[in-house]
């Protein structure tokens, strides 16, 4: 039965919940849920409105921090007029205004792990003011720094800017032609460079002003340029191609028009607004805070999609940006082919021709990306990427090639794939590691101001324990009914609430859908108590009895009862589903019991024939049959069709009837059919059950049965995903209906890739802790 939860073995700390105090069923059905909770008063309301405002207001304000590296680039570039003057002075002034009160320059606020930024940042600023023989004071200051940490230079435990080793040791040897007398040791010295020989034979454009005189910077202009006059939209790779190549009108043009919108100083990237809009949408995501801002994602995914299709240079010279794009714009339902991602199939290519020094982002978005295949042709190119992109960040883990915490971690989220991993968990896993001064780095260390900061992380933070108050006042609602149609006397425990809610609250996150969560969590109950009676504790009789009383429905008096126990069990069955036809009404406008009745009635009869003709009688179904019937067994398509009625969309018979619904129904139930019995397999071939492995394996070995599962189970997967994300045309399925397909899929991916799904271990039981219970102590 779906997702196994027969067995579902729960212990949580929070083993009851409310005041134990029985009402009337109907009393249950029919309340709204009103959250009560602290986080409720006028004055958290006001300032959780103030910050939605302000962080709305953030998409206007695509900007990153000031780079202390690239703004001292800037500075040494020359007048085109005279090459004894600074063509920009207030670069000059901004460098002797921002130095830190240790004398470096850099990140600030600066980070522990950032010693190496701050030292390339420090020389960088002291080089500027030394050509052009100001700041005195600053340069003591600075180079009493670099004494004092010089050390870092070759510390493995520091985090490295792109390029540090080419673009440090060439600043070294630049200072010595001004006279400028660095106190580091000369052995780290020449062991930078050392590894600056090794690290500039390969293709290093990106970081140019570090080779200086030897680039052939004509020839770099001509192949990189791009049409905003820029060197890869680096401040400092295009300052250097005017100070090695002297003058080049767009370059100048180009760092120009950053200082016009700066004043005095760059970022290390530019233009930004790309960049700035990607990310945020992705962080919002993230945090599981995007339903409050839906219109204002809208609109910036429209305007990336618009620059996709223009094949804008923004998006597609750089790696991070094409893989980012196509990943956000695929999930929100717009057209992209995997053919624009085709240049990265080729890992020896990709390092050796993209003329930028690669990091470990570029890789992870790229794998993210090649997660999203839908089509085992067309994205081809998808699963050559993602083979390569996994094979290289395995690696990476292995060797311990990651110096930050952090971007370890988001490595190995990377490789659980996306679909079976849940959603609740990383946003609260992401709200927790999330911090308002963090920071990523390039040639140098920056930040997103609109990206990262307390609004964002309060925001986030009272938005998921108000989602858990909720969560505990369904909880309450939902152990009411328990209590009060006595499922304990029907063989069900209290464990399983927890359980059934949770796929619930997985699959149906939307706060306002309150009605279609519980609905969820009590049909399950209902289906697994429907799944013990057919399979161990009614007879063939009592089974037929059952049958026949839901066919007479409106007459069932007429039919008698074969036992007690089909009395007890039917009498809490009617009127289960008579109130929940009840509802269904309510919300469609139209009675829908029939259809309800008659999809109970379609999941009895083909237990019942189970347990008769394959179980009792031997008989070998074939396997495309066995699909078919267990499929719907399970579950899935009595789940999934009754949700439909209790989303707030008006949904009429034909709709449910359609192809297209029917083969979200195929898709999901198969998927979670092959997960069932892939995790079930060994076990069952110890008994007399048969499952998809056993017919497999009349003409094939184990192994090659399990192979075979595995590509069933991809090639539906990837179909139901197609058929969630691609718009088809002429449907008339709401999104929203399509998603919770989707969902399902995914919440039955992680639940199995956590246990064997009738035993919810450590690692669940935490998960459903973590959901419910635990505050996030931020």
């Amino acid at each position: 039965m779906i997702v196994g939860y027969r067995s579902t073995i729960i212990t949580l700390s929070h083993p009851k919940l409310g005041n134990g105090k029985t009402i009337s069923s109907n009393a249950i059905f029919q309340r709204s849920c009103r959250v009560r909770c602290s986080h409720s008063t006028t004055s958290s309301m006001n300032g959780f409105e103030d910050a939605r405002d302000r962080i709305r207001e953030s998409f206007g304000k695509l900007e990153l921090s000031p780079s202390s590296y690239d703004t001292a680039w800037v500075a040494m570039v020359p007048s085109k007029h005279s090459l004894n003057e600074p063509c920009f002075p207030q670069c000059l002034d901004w460098i002797i205004e921002n130095q830190r009160e240790d004398g470096s320059w850099g990140l600030n606020p600066t980070h522990p792990l950032l010693l190496k930024d701050s030292l390339s940042s420090t020389l960088a600023c002291l080089l500027a003011l030394t050509k052009w023989r100001v700041g005195d004071e600053q340069i003591k200051r600075g180079l009493g720094f670099i004494e004092t940490y010089g050390w870092a230079v070759d510390n493995k435990d520091q985090i490295s800017p792109l390029g540090f080793e080419v673009i440090f040791s060439s600043m070294i040897k630049s200072a010595e032609k001004l006279d400028l007398n660095l106190p580091l040791n000369l052995h780290l010295v020449n062991l930078v460079n050392c590894k600056r020989d090794s690290t500039i034979k390969r293709n290093v454009e990106y970081m140019g002003e570090g080779v200086g005189e030897l680039c052939d910077w004509k020839e770099i202009i001509k192949l990189h340029q791009r049409q905003n006059g820029s060197l890869f939209d680096s401040p400092a790779t295009t300052a250097a191609a005017l100070i090695y190549h002297q003058h080049d009108q767009k370059c100048n043009q180009y760092l120009n028009s950053i200082l016009k919108q700066h004043k005095n100083w760059v970022p290390t990237m530019y233009p930004t607004k790309i960049h700035s809009l990607l990310c945020l949408v992705d962080t919002l995501q993230n945090l599981g805070v995007h339903r409050h801002f839906k219109s204002e994602i809208k609109k910036a995914l429209d305007e990336i999609y618009r620059l996709w299709q223009q094949k804008n240079e923004q998006i597609f010279s750089n790696v991070t940006h094409c893989a980012m794009a196509f990943r956000l714009l695929r999930m929100s339902y717009y057209d992209v082919s995997s053919d624009e991602l085709a240049e990265f199939v080729d890992e020896e290519h990709f390092f050796t021709t993209s003329g930028k020094y690669t990091s470990h982002v570029e890789i992870l978005e790229l794998h993210k990306a090649s997660q999203l295949a839908i089509d085992h042709e067309k994205d081809d190119i998808l699963d050559k990427i993602n083979n390569w992109t996994r094979t290289f960040m395995e690696q990476k883990l292995l060797n311990n090639g990651f110096i930050d915490r952090m971007s370890k971690k988001e490595v190995e989220l990377a490789l659980k794939k996306f679909y079976t991993t849940s959603d609740l968990a990383e946003n609260r896993r992401y709200i927790k590691s999330y911090e308002e001064n963090n920071f990523k780095i390039l040639k140098a260390a920056y930040r997103s101001p609109n990206i990262n900061n307390k609004d964002l992380l309060a925001f986030s933070i009272h938005e998921f324990e108000l989602c858990q108050a909720q969560h505990r006042e369904e909880l309450q609602q939902l152990r009411r009914w328990f209590e009060d149609y006595r499922l304990d006397q029907l063989g069900l425990a209290e464990r399983y609430i927890h359980a059934t809610y949770l796929f619930g609250v997985t699959i149906i996150p939307e706060p306002e859908l309150s009605d279609a969560r519980l609905m969820n969590a009590k049909y399950i109950m209902l289906l697994t108590i429907v799944d013990e009676y057919f399979e161990s504790f009614a007879s063939k009789d009592e089974c037929l009895n059952i049958i026949e009383l839901v066919e007479r429905w409106d007459d069932y008096a007429s039919v008698g009862y074969k036992s007690e126990k089909v009395k007890v069990f039917f009498s809490t069955f009617y009127k289960s589903i008579e109130e929940l036809a009840t509802i269904a009404e309510i919300k469609q406008g139209r009675s829908v019991k029939n259809h309800l009745i008659n999809l109970w009635l379609e999941v009895m009869k083909l237990m019942l024939m189970e347990q008769v003709e394959w179980w009792t009688s031997k008989t070998i179904p074939s396997i495309e049959e066995y699909l078919c019937v267990t499929s719907i067994t399970f579950g899935s398509r009595l789940l999934l069709l009754t949700i439909q009625y209790f989303l707030g969309i008006k949904i009429s018979k034909d709709l449910l009837e359609s192809d297209e619904i029917c083969g979200l129904c195929n898709c999901t139930g198969r998927v979670m059919r092959i997960l069932n019995d892939l995790q079930d397999s060994k076990r069952e071939q110890k008994g007399v059950s048969i499952n998809l492995v056993t017919l497999l394996m009349k003409s094939i070995s184990e192994e090659e049965a399990i192979m075979k599962m595995k590509e069933i189970l991809e090639m539906n997967r990837r179909e139901l995903l197609k058929m969630v994300l691609v718009q088809k045309k002429g449907s008339q399925l709401p999104q929203l209906c399509k998603d919770i397909f989707w969902r399902t899929s995914k919440w039955t991916h992680f639940t199995y890739s956590q246990t064997d799904g009738f035993r919810i271990e450590e690692e669940m039981k935490n998960h459903i802790d973590e959901v419910f219970y635990k505050p996030l102590n931020h």
